[in-house]
């Protein structure tokens, strides 16, 4: 029934509970998540009198979220990215830093260590620069150590916050999945209003999972939100959460893999993962981390191997054969933990044909393997021919052997031929006289007894060159004999004794026409010094028949022979790595430029990405954000409207005092 008292009843408790709302988005204004609260109001059902329908006051129809579903999405969108952005940008930043940092980058250490080889070359009978170059040699190996520290604790702390990122989105799903429950306990009333406050706090629970891990959600008919990680993995569903962890890697203990559990069992969706700080981090594992240690192994590799090889080309002060400079590293070789049997070894073959990149050996059945370079997936057929073991031919600089025993379909095996390269990287010499600056052969001409030279032409042989120490030493000294009939066809040249075995035993050589230098094997028979060191060498000057030429055993180290030193030092500078395109410090610069040009690159993304995100938040405040003002101004406009209602109630009470005094 319509009365003054009865309309001001309702507008008197409907303004109390918009006080409430408005008091209400004042309290939530920060918040974190809110979405601010309207009032819907509207007038009752109306009295029809005599008169006609009359009003019979005001009621709250309802409480509105205000809430945009496509901004949110893109805000939760942005929040991923960025979040993906950071975590890869400030772990890339630290290693750009590390490999700038003067003090500990290699390039200062690897420039010492050849200036000091050239100072060898330069005085090759200086023990004070036998010394400096035993130093240096020390001082790189160091460097080397220090840098692969660096990156394996970068390892490390990347492992430790996989294992808290995937804990905290763990608990996030269960959080989630309660507050589903919550929601859809508050939907299933019947009053047919929505419960805002649990909405925002699911929504922020979300948000929050955005942060970690790139996530699609899809709302269910109830009102329950399931979400979806990776691949379409229902990471909640109703009021269920899926577990997720971490666990060693079964292909490689030193890495962490992600977990996704349930009751089909457990899946490793390390490489499904992406957004949020979880797959910032997997991404800077696989695109840098890895890369990176595997390029710094690179270089370790080719100047310790390289070095080597030269290095036993040549003879030390005492006039024994050089010996290596440094450690030769094993190929890493991890079979996975879950193998059924098998067993694979690998070894190092044209160094300059080895790239940055790790291999995966999988068992296909039968005699079929198949190698995939993991930096870009090429893959390699392997047929054993059910030989076991089996040793294939040369695959990007190294060959494997493998053995098929108790190996089943799916075996597998993680192959890296440069990591580990720095770290196990070590001086094997601790005398400065072991430094095998001088060449192993030396060259010579014909003597007498006195030492007088009896060759009556004036040609002269260079001091030769050797690529291998295969045949060396020389069993006897090597011996030129110019003739003019060398090879029985009329045909001028040097006959050799103690040398090549017919038919390689002559080289053709006319004074009249190459007495300015020709340069030996030639070209049309490159292989014929090849059992005695790979010999090179070059002939000038014009001999008389009878004069020889001879080359033997180098005898005489002390006396500044510095060929195997000037050898060594030229490295520096030759392409020797990357199919001969790359010197060791252009390797190394490659590293040290590819990270900076993706950690500023990184940088440049995460900055636009914030300022959209901040674009999108700006949208979303103005949908969904409490602004005080406005908020002050409908306390004020409630206020008012409570007090009225109030003076109605008064009225109706003064209405009523005046009707009982009137019947007194």
């Amino acid at each position: 029934m319509a009365s003054i008292l009865n309309i001001g009843v309702s507008a008197l408790k409907t303004y109390q509970q918009a006080l409430n709302s408005t008091g209400h988005n004042i309290a939530n204004v920060n918040t974190p998540g809110y979405s601010r609260q309207v009032i819907n109001l509207s007038s009752r059902d109306p009295e029809l009198t005599p008169a006609g329908w009359l009003g019979t006051g005001v009621e709250l129809h309802g409480i509105n979220r205000q809430y945009d579903d496509f901004t949110a999405k893109r805000v939760r969108d942005g929040r991923s990215t960025v979040g993906e952005l950071d975590a890869f940008y400030s772990n890339a930043q630290r290693l750009d830093s590390i490999l700038a940092d003067p003090a500990v980058g290699l390039s200062p250490a690897l420039n010492d260590f050849f200036n000091a080889m050239q100072e060898l070359a330069d005085d090759p009978a200086s023990i004070p620069s036998r010394q400096l170059l035993l130093a240096e040699s020390r001082s790189l190996v160091e460097r080397m150590h220090d840098l692969d520290q660096q990156f394996a604790d970068s390892q490390a702390q990347v492992n430790r916050r996989l294992d808290d990122v995937v804990q905290e989105i763990d608990r996030l799903a269960e959080s989630i999945a309660n507050a589903n429950d919550a929601v859809v306990s508050a939907l299933g009333h019947g009053s047919h209003q929505t419960p805002n406050d649990l909405l925002d706090q699911r929504d922020e629970l979300i948000n929050e999972l955005s942060d970690l891990v790139n996530i699609t959600t899809v709302e269910q008919s109830d009102g329950a939100m399931n979400v979806f990680i990776g691949r379409g993995q229902v990471l909640v569903v109703g009021n269920v959460a899926s577990d997720i962890s971490t666990v060693s890697s079964p292909a490689d203990a030193s890495q962490r893999d992600v977990i996704f559990s349930n009751d089909f069992g457990d899946t490793n969706i390390s490489s499904e993962l992406d957004g949020g700080e979880l797959g910032g981090l997997l991404s800077f594992r696989r695109e840098m981390l890895d890369t990176t240690r595997n390029q710094l192994g690179l270089v370790a590799l080719g100047i310790s191997m390289q070095m080597n090889q030269q290095h036993q080309l040549g003879i030390d002060l005492d006039g024994d054969v050089g010996g290596a400079i440094f450690s030769t590293p094993e190929i890493q070789v991890l079979g996975n933990a879950n193998n059924s049997g098998g067993a694979v070894t690998a070894s190092y073959g044209t160094l300059s044909d080895l790239t940055a990149s790790d291999y995966k050996l999988e068992y296909d059945g039968g005699n079929s393997y198949t190698l995939r370079r993991l930096s870009d997936n090429t893959t390699t057929s392997i047929d054993t021919g059910g030989a076991s073991p089996f040793t294939t031919a040369e695959i990007d600089g190294f060959s494997l052997t493998i053995d098929s025993s108790g190996v089943a379909q799916g075996d597998s095996f993680l192959i890296r031929p440069s990591r580990g390269a720095a770290d196990s990287m070590q001086l094997l010499i601790d005398d400065v006289r072991g430094f095998a600056a001088a060449g192993r052969l030396q060259s010579a001409v014909a003597i007498d007894a006195s030492g007088n030279p009896v060759n009556s032409g004036t040609a002269v042989i260079s001091q030769p060159s050797i690529s291998s120490g295969s045949g060396l030493p020389l069993a006897a000294n090597m011996v030129f004999s110019f003739s003019d009939d060398a090879d029985g066809a009329g045909n001028s040249g040097f006959v050799i004794s103690n040398g090549p075995a017919p038919p390689n035993n002559y080289i053709l050589y006319d004074p009249a026409t190459e007495s300015a230098g020709k340069s030996f094997p030639s070209s049309a028979n490159p292989s014929q010094f090849d059992s005695f060191g790979g010999l090179s060498f070059r002939i000038s000057g014009t001999p008389t028949v009878g004069d020889q030429l001879i080359v033997r055993n180098n005898t005489n180290a002390a006396t500044g022979d510095n060929r195997n030193a000037l050898a060594l030092a030229a490295m520096q500078s030759q392409d020797r790595m990357l199919n001969l395109s790359a010197s060791y410090s252009e390797v190394y610069s490659q590293l040290v430029a590819g990270v900076g040009a993706s950690t500023r690159q990184a940088e440049a993304s995460l900055a636009a990405q914030e300022g959209l995100l901040e674009r999108n938040r700006a949208s979303q405040e103005e949908v969904s954000g409490v602004n005080l003002d406005e908020e002050a101004a409908k306390l004020v406009q409630f206020q008012q409207a409570y007090q009225a209602s109030a003076e109605m109630i008064k009225v109706a009470n003064s209405l009523f005092d005046t009707l009982l005094s009137a019947v007194r």
